[in-house]
């Protein structure tokens, strides 16, 4: 493929005005044979920006001050082309070509000069981010618009008129933009309706919580041999929310001497997703499940994560199993891995969980399920856990761990969807051990591959950016009213030392935010670059193969490796880099829409308390105003 790409660029840096297909491919001097593969190589090269098409045949080779990356988008018509590592690309309102907000584009650079910002013009839309957005229908003096949920959209867009639509002020619609004009796709409700904020989510982000047929056929002829190891007489229990409905990891513990033997059972997903099946076709396309508050866009049928797959009490389930022994210190001293059948004893939600820990009675209106095993046989059980997980806990901060802990919002909704509550969550010790068991399962899974040298997908997150740090911490210097050298090291455990400090003084919250902010996205990826935020080497995502993609990969990975059929050509490595990629992107989308779903109803509950007075926090500040988030109510 490179030696291809070096014959195009070779002839293309010859030819100012550029060359048709046919061109190229005869001044190259491409064999027949090899034509479909260079053809399909110069497509590569122009959806990824190397190659600009001119016109309807001609392609140019892009120069030196071109550059391809991700165009954001400000209200006024304004944006930047956002660099990894460089500085922003101004592009003034003139300068955008039509591109949206999260389009991504090939820009020219026209303008950098040293100490000035760059400044460049849009000349090409590579890939729009989306066709589709959310709005609502108004009426004008010059008859009716779609004032648009996206602020980087105008405010007013033209309707462009169809017989078969009845538009109507109030209504919230679908629509694509064309040519500059609004064409109204579907027409989801009244703005005034409590639901309609949930259908405005699903439509904008196209999810769909229904399976095609052939997903549903094949769901229910699955068939599973029976050739896992019985550890139905093992004490297992799973601790998850309260209103959790598919259970996909359960734990075991015992203490022999100063040693912890530790098991985690997860749902063993891939004996009933065959690869390659409509299942696993549609698992890959939605790639994780969506939780819009009391509502779930299911990764796979309700038939596999709420019932044959899900870890429920009393019934037997398949599993695979990571054990760990681990000494006082929070060393692994042996791991073994195996395919499981188990029975959960118990099942736990976090609140009972932390009271059992506490000694406190469970609450009247508990969810959790014991089956005969008495609170007195769950405390000992629970408490041991507590240990380990503290000592583990401990370990993983002393080599540099970053821990955020930022509350979450919990919305509590009437039946018709209408807020009842908004809160900030509590982070227990029960949710605690349950991520600490998790964190080290998934990094003793991903160290037994790496050092095997068996292809997988890696959950990375790389180093921050350390002008994007400086930047948090002349904003820090002002919250905590303190004064950091200007060569400062920013290690991890600085930044941690910040965190707890701030927490110290009232401000935890706030200064956990805007670090939050200068880090880099975690993803998903073929090659390992270690996950700065854990301060792991090694990390990936295993537990959750009922609700993510990728975790159901690493299974069949690690099921591979088990049966001694390790898969480790270039085309299995190529195809982890495809779901690695499309993987990240789903949970990019699945992340947007529970953010877009939250601020609906924190908006619709806090119009309620106009003219009250709040003490709150500036988490951002944009060109047109900034953002305030009350502590209160985490709005």
């Amino acid at each position: 493929m490179e030696e291809i790409k070096q014959k195009v660029k070779k002839v293309l840096k010859r030819s100012k005005e550029g060359m048709t297909l046919n061109q190229i491919l005869k001044r190259a001097g491409f064999r027949k044979r090899e034509r479909k593969k260079a053809l399909g190589v110069i497509y590569k090269m122009e959806e990824e920006g190397e190659l600009l098409k001119v016109g309807k045949e001609r392609y140019v080779l892009v120069d030196e001050n071109v550059e391809t990356g991700v165009f954001e988008k400000y209200p006024p018509g304004f944006g930047f082309l956002i660099r990894e590592g460089q500085e922003d690309v101004f592009i003034p309102p003139h300068a955008t070509h039509g591109a949206m907000d999260g389009d991504t584009v090939l820009v020219r650079i026209v303008r950098e000069a040293p100490g000035k910002k760059p400044e460049g013009r849009v000349i090409r839309i590579l890939k729009r981010a989306k066709n589709r957005y959310v709005g609502t229908i108004r009426r004008g003096r010059r008859g009716y618009y779609i004032e648009p949920d996206e602020l980087t959209l105008p405010p007013r867009i033209a309707i462009i008129k169809k017989k078969s639509i009845k538009v109507k002020s109030g209504l919230k619609v679908t629509f694509e933009v064309i040519g500059g004009r609004a064409k109204i796709v579907d027409i989801l409700g009244h703005e005034d309706d409590p639901s309609i904020d949930l259908r405005a989510v699903l439509s904008k982000y196209d999810l769909k919580e229904e399976f095609p047929k052939r997903v549903n056929k094949e769901v229910q002829q699955v068939e599973v041999l029976d050739d896992a190891r019985d550890l139905t007489d093992k004490f297992i229990i799973t601790i998850d929310p309260r209103d959790a409905k598919d259970f996909d990891d359960a734990i075991s513990i015992e203490k022999k001497g100063q040693l912890y033997h530790l098991g985690v059972h997860i749902a063993d997903v891939s004996s009933f997703v065959k690869e390659g099946g409509a299942t696993d076709k549609e698992a890959f396309k939605r790639g994780t499940s969506v939780y819009l508050i009391n509502y779930v866009v299911p990764m796979l049928p309700h038939r596999l994560s709420s019932d044959l797959c899900s870890l429920m009490p009393g019934q037997e389930r398949f599993t695979m199993s990571v054990f760990m022994d681990i000494d006082s210190e929070g060393n692994v001293i042996r791991r073994r891995f195996m395919r499981s059948r188990i029975r959960s004893r118990v099942r736990l939600s976090y609140e009972d969980a932390q009271r059992i820990i506490e000694d406190k009675p469970l609450e009247e209106n508990t969810v959790s399920v014991f089956i005969g095993n008495s609170y007195e046989k769950i405390r000992p059980f629970l408490l041991q856990a507590l240990e380990l997980a503290k000592i583990l806990r401990k370990k993983r901060q002393s080599r540099g761990s970053l821990d955020f802990d930022l509350p979450e919002p919990i919305i509590e909704l009437q039946p018709t969807g209408e807020v009842l509550s908004v809160a900030p969550s509590v982070r227990l010790w029960s949710h605690r051990i349950i991520e600490e068991f998790m964190i080290k399962a998934n990094e003793t899974v991903a160290e037994f591959l790496e050092e095997n040298e068996i292809p997988t997908i890696y959950r990375v997150h790389e180093t921050p950016d350390r002008d994007k740090l400086k930047q948090f911490l002349r904003v820090v210097e002002g919250i905590l009213d303190i004064k950091f050298d200007e060569d400062v090291e920013i290690t991890r455990e600085f930044l941690q030392n910040i965190i707890t400090k701030a927490e110290e003084m009232g401000h935890g919250t706030i200064v956990s935010y805007l670090l939050l902010r200068s880090m880099k996205r975690a993803k998903y990826s073929p090659n390992n670059v270690g996950h700065y935020g854990l301060a792991s080497n090694s990390y990936l995502h295993f537990t959750s193969p009922i609700r993510r993609y990728p975790d159901l990969v690493v299974h069949r990975i690690l099921k591979n490796v088990l049966d001694g059929k390790p898969k480790t050509s270039q085309e299995f490595a190529l195809k982890l880099e495809k779901i690695a990629i499309h993987s990240t992107k789903r949970e990019e989308i699945a992340e947007k829409a529970e953010f877009d779903i939250i601020d609906f109803k924190k908006y619709g509950y806090m119009k309620e308390k106009v003219g009250d007075v709040f003490e709150g926090f500036v988490t951002k500040v944009t060109p047109h105003g900034f953002f305030v988030e009350i502590e209160e109510y985490l709005t």
